[in-house]
């Protein structure tokens, strides 16, 4: 058997170097409220339960980068969302609202022990706080001429259980 010799030769292409626009720097800033919930004591040994429907006061500031004009602001938590048109922004300005997130858009949460019938647990600190039980996607679109751009960010929605006391 004959070993075959592969020669890998490198093709010479010419190459052009352009140098890249920078993005722009379009900035846009989401906070929210942690909207508070008085759950029932449950049942020894039911650990998951679903929340009720939340609303976040949410804030959101946009700006666009020099030259650029905002063009719209969409938030969504699930399937809830709400957007804003360049007519209701202002370059900067901060705007806050609120957006409620039905019970059927909120997946059930798993509690180990807290807020259990005949051993109400963690009531003295009054409540426990769920980190990240939903998120806030937010986007800035930005216009110059006939380019556009746009801005994403993300931020955790905590909520705030206090367990409701005989």
């Amino acid at each position: 058997m004959r070993r075959a010799l592969l020669i890998a030769v490198p093709a010479f292409a010419s190459c052009l170097a352009a140098a890249a626009e920078p993005e722009p720097a379009h900035e846009i800033e989401i906070s929210a409220d942690v909207p508070s919930v008085t759950i029932a004591p449950r049942r020894p040994g039911r650990l998951t339960m679903r929340l009720p429907s939340l609303t976040y006061v949410l804030t959101v500031t946009a700006e666009c980068d020099e030259n650029w004009q905002p063009n719209s602001v969409s938030i969504s938590v699930a399937d809830s969302s709400v957007s804003f048109d360049a007519d209701r922004l202002q370059e900067g300005a901060t705007r806050e609202f609120e957006l409620r997130v039905p019970s059927d858009q909120i997946a059930p949460l798993r509690l180990e022990s807290f807020c259990m019938k005949d051993n109400v647990i963690n009531t003295e600190q009054g409540g426990l706080t769920i980190p990240a039980v939903l998120s806030a996607q937010a986007s800035l679109r930005c216009q110059t001429g006939s380019a556009q751009s746009i801005r994403y960010v993300i931020k955790p929605l905590d909520v705030r259980l206090e367990c409701e006391l005989p």
